[in-house]
């Protein structure tokens, strides 16, 4: 694990992808389906996975389709947990629209840039300061999904809600 910065309530860490799943507490079975779908690969694709292997997941992921260059993403699934938090169904929703909403975290996209690129495990834990409602305590883990084995080309991400504030 390394901690790749520090903003704010925020804290972005970054994994490499053998990692231990223990090391990432509550999202332990993710963790080892992903590496399970990986094999001997950088990576699983999104193809990999079916409905069923999300047993337990389903209201709490989001799958992201990459572009570079420039880099953003677009929301291809949402979860209601995911959608509950955000007050909004985020499916449709590009990571430049998150940023004019003020709904990304402090340096999130520069983040997610690197990760995805070097396809990395991430987690970033913060306080999610959405406009007109509560603050809320949250942790996502990012996995990344790769169709040609270079970088990412979509990414899982799974989010806890940890506190209200």
């Amino acid at each position: 694990m390394t901690i790749w910065k520090e903003l704010d309530s925020w804290i972005y860490e970054y994994f490499d992808r053998d990692i231990e799943p223990a090391a990432l507490p509550g999202f332990e079975g993710l963790v080892r389906l992903w590496q399970e779908k990986q094999g001997d690969r950088a990576a699983p694709a999104w193809s990999d996975f079916g409905f069923y292997d999300f047993k337990g997941w389903h209201g709490r992921i989001s799958v992201y389709e990459i572009t570079y260059d420039p880099f953003d993403y677009v929301t291809r699934l949402s979860g209601t947990m995911v959608d509950g938090v955000y007050d909004r169904t985020m499916t449709g929703v590009t990571g430049s629209e998150m940023e004019e909403m003020r709904v990304e975290p402090p340096a999130a996209m520069e983040f997610y840039e690197m990760t995805c690129r070097r396809m990395l495990i991430s987690r970033q834990s913060g306080l999610l300061n959405i406009k007109g409602r509560e603050h809320i305590q949250v942790t996502f883990v990012e996995l990344p999904l790769s169709d040609d084995g270079v970088r990412s080309t979509h990414t899982l991400e799974a989010l806890i809600e940890t506190g209200k504030v």
